[in-house]
């Protein structure tokens, strides 16, 4: 069986915010978040809008099918 399930630490015991059919001894994979870790929040999404532009400045059709034609030996 694999499953992730979410929890937290409350001191002294990992808490898991849902009930599982654990037998004794059954390994676990247990991943530690860093939420204390800060993070950018103002990302400049102008910075990668518009990447595909030069490849479809024209027709899409045109440009798969001169991809399709260069393909071919």
């Amino acid at each position: 069986m694999y499953a992730a399930v979410s929890g937290y630490y409350d001191g002294n015991h990992i808490v898991m915010n849902e009930a599982m059919d654990l037998s004794v001894g059954q390994e676990v994979i247990i991943t530690i978040l860093d939420t204390k870790k800060s993070r950018k929040k103002n990302i400049d999404l102008n910075k990668y809008a518009g990447r595909g532009r030069k490849m479809f400045d024209g027709n899409a059709d045109e440009f798969i099918k001169e991809l399709r034609d260069s393909d071919r030996l």
